[in-house]
């Protein structure tokens, strides 16, 4: 008999529509979150262009209408384009430094003596579900073995890959989620149903139990 339960049990956990329903809609809205930025950044970018543009040919203007001498014009000229190359250069700089942000590899829980008690791999995954395995509930980060247990919900939140960066996403947790960023000691709570992205180094909240991200 219990067998037979067994089977039926991951019957029914391989044809979880409403879980797998749950994290398609999770990753299409962490796509169009990550293009939304996207576009964001090059609306500024544009605009950054015109505003560049706008003073060269300020400069320009003003040069000729008030027959300033040539020699000013071009050294006004000289000083708008090296400022502009300048600007340039530092964006470019701290893109570069940002990409060096190294790639978050796995998922640990630690005990009260940082003794680490479980270790999930993120290598190949895409979508990770977090919360406490059940019979008819199954979860990719089962916290059921944690200290405060009792406040983590069943599916508590959700981590999702996309462009090669991690975001998580609280998804109606009764307790809530927060995370403690890098070299930061502010924990800061996440708004239900919002993408954050992670980065190597940062403390993530599942009510009281802490999931450090490298």
């Amino acid at each position: 008999m219990s067998k037979v339960l067994s089977f039926l049990s991951k019957i029914l956990n391989l044809i979880n529509l409403p879980k797998h329903i749950k994290k398609i809609f999770l990753k299409r809205k962490i796509r169009k979150y990550t293009t939304n930025n996207n576009d964001s950044n090059m609306i500024l970018k544009l605009f950054n262009w015109l505003i560049i543009i706008t003073v060269l040919s300020s400069i320009v203007y003003l040069n000729f209408t008030y027959k300033i001498s040539r020699r000013l014009l071009i050294g006004e000229l000289s000083l708008g384009i090296i400022i502009c190359a300048f600007l340039l250069w530092k964006k470019k700089k701290g893109k570069k430094a940002k990409t060096k942000d190294p790639q978050i590899k796995k998922i640990l829980l630690k005990d009260q003596n940082q003794n680490i008690i479980n270790t999930w791999e993120l290598r190949n995954e895409v979508s990770i579900l977090i919360g406490k395995k059940t019979r008819v509930n199954q979860v990719d980060i089962d916290l059921s073995e944690a200290i405060y247990s009792s406040l983590i919900s069943r599916q508590h939140g959700v981590l999702n890959k996309a462009g090669n960066k991690w975001y998580f996403e609280d998804i109606g947790s009764s307790n809530g989620s927060g995370i403690r960023r890098r070299n930061d000691s502010k924990k800061i709570r996440l708004a239900e149903g919002s993408p954050y992205q992670l980065y190597s180094g940062d403390i993530l909240y599942i009510a009281n139990t802490k999931l450090f991200v490298q």
